[in-house]
């Protein structure tokens, strides 16, 4: 007779099919909610240190161009990815882990230029524009200075000292007579008459001005003649660095003499202390005028610098987060994203009025160097910096130390209109960091957007010039190097 039917059988197939469903359910819901939010967790962690990085970079970059260090290859690594998966063991299933991150860091391929416009002083004779020169903030390549007479014959001159309670220098600038030689003969000159002091002078010093001074010519007969010329006399702390230097050997009458006190042939660089404010005046005769400041070496200019915005950027190509690019420009680190861009360092222009000078600073960086390397593994940048040239544009050299501006403008065309807003906000952000310095709000109107440009501007609105514009140009070269794992 036949065995009967049972499921003994069937239920261990099914309870085993039961729990491979279960795993496989398991498993689904792993790679489903837990493997991205792990690749999400490590691209967020990636995009944190490409963060550091390029802040580290801009250190790095500020650090040589402060310290003026020319010719010093200095590298930054940069992570493009977050290369996972390097040590797992053998029975870690691949599928169970995130797929690995990668990303580009690329050398100038943006498309913003920017533009600087400025009514500013430069420096070149003869000159057309008196400066403002009340105080001096820093110390200027000149500090000119003129004297005339319209009486060469009446003797004096001016004393020029720092307009402070205990001044530590003070300079005369003064006509007074020299000997010359009257010809090229070698003979020996005759005797001088004998010199009796006469009853009615009261002293031999006063004797000396009003007698033998101006008759010198005739008593030392046939030796030399008397000539006025303009000497200078130079005293630093109650000692004298020269006493009766020649500047002019013989003056005419309504002509300007300019003197470059910061001349090195005077020594008085070391001297001066800033910010500076001279006091000149004449003594011994009304003949003598001083001008100061004067109209001499500095020329006013309409300056116009365009140039494209110079880039190191890190462009990336994440799989669970993001997508992220972070890039370095004109000294500043901006960092652009699906719902917008921010600059997260702003770049190295500011306005300022703590000294109670309206300055506006640029510093121009520029890369020389291109190209781009993608992957998951390292990059070596390697950065030189090439050469530093301060307040010079467009090889015009602005004047230093005074005001050298009306108006300064800079203009942004950048490549997108997302990339303009950025520079607006960036650009007020600026200006809100000025107004609480106390900046006159009229010299600083709010930046405006046009499209894809968008313009800053600081002016006087006096049409004065009393802003200091000081401008530092930074040549950069950079180089691209893998690194491998």
């Amino acid at each position: 007779m036949p065995a009967p039917l049972t499921d003994e059988g069937l239920s261990e197939v099914i309870g085993f099919i039961l729990i491979l469903g279960i795993i496989a359910a398991v498993a689904s819901l792993y790679i489903t909610y837990v493997v991205p939010a792990q690749g999400r967790e490590l691209e967020i962690k990636h995009m944190a240190q490409v963060n550091d990085q390029f802040l580290q970079y801009k250190t790095t970059i500020d650090s040589l161009w402060i310290n003026g260090q020319e010719n010093v290859p200095i590298s930054n690594t940069f992570t493009l990815g977050t290369v996972t998966g390097l040590t797992q063991g053998a029975i870690v299933v691949p599928v169970f882990q995130p797929y690995p991150s990668s990303g580009m860091i690329v050398v100038n391929e943006r498309g913003e230029d920017i533009t600087l416009n400025a009514d500013v002083l430069v420096q070149g004779f003869p000159g057309n524009t008196q400066p403002n020169i009340n105080p001096i903030y820093r110390e200027p390549d000149h500090l000119y200075i003129q004297l005339k007479t319209t009486n060469r014959d009446e003797y004096g001159g001016v004393i020029i000292y720092p307009d402070n309670p205990n001044p530590q220098w003070y300079i005369t600038l003064n006509i007074t007579p020299i000997i010359v030689s009257s010809g090229t003969s070698s003979q020996a000159p005759s005797a001088l008459p004998p010199l009796e002091l006469p009853s009615n002078v009261p002293n031999i010093a006063s004797w000396i001005n009003t007698i033998l001074v101006p008759n010198w010519t005739l008593m030392v007969q046939g030796l030399g003649v008397s000539r006025p010329a303009l000497t200078m006399t130079l005293v630093k702390n109650d000692n004298a660095t020269f006493s009766n230097l020649t500047i002019i050997p013989e003056i005419i009458n309504n002509r300007n003499y300019t003197i470059d006190l910061l001349d090195d042939a005077y020594g008085l660089a070391e001297a001066l202390d800033y910010p500076l404010k001279i006091r000149t005046p004449i003594f011994s005769t009304p003949n003598i005028q001083v001008f100061y400041p004067v109209q001499v070496g500095y020329n006013s200019a309409e300056i116009e610098f365009s140039h494209p915005m110079d880039s190191l950027e890190f462009r990336s190509s994440n799989n669970y987060w993001i997508q992220q690019d972070y890039y370095y420009q004109m000294g500043g680190v901006f960092l652009r994203q699906p719902d917008g861009m921010v600059s997260k360092v702003i770049p190295l222009i500011s306005v300022t009025n703590k000294t109670g000078l309206p300055t506006v600073r640029m510093v121009d960086i520029f890369i020389d160097g291109s190209g781009n390397i993608g992957g998951s593994s390292p990059v070596q940048v390697v950065s030189t910096l090439t050469s530093l040239q301060e307040n010079t544009i467009d090889q015009q050299k602005l004047a230093t130390g005074i005001p050298n501006a009306r108006n300064v403008t800079f203009i942004i065309s950048a490549q997108d209109q997302q990339t303009a807003r950025m520079w607006n906000q960036t650009f007020s952000r600026i200006r809100q960091a000025a107004l609480s310095e106390d900046f006159p709000p009229a010299w600083i109107p709010a930046p405006v957007q046009t499209g894809n440009t968008v313009q800053f501007t600081v002016r006087d609105p006096d049409n004065h010039y009393s802003l200091f514009l000081d401008y530092t140009r930074v040549n950069l070269t950079v180089n691209l190097q893998t690194v491998a794992l």
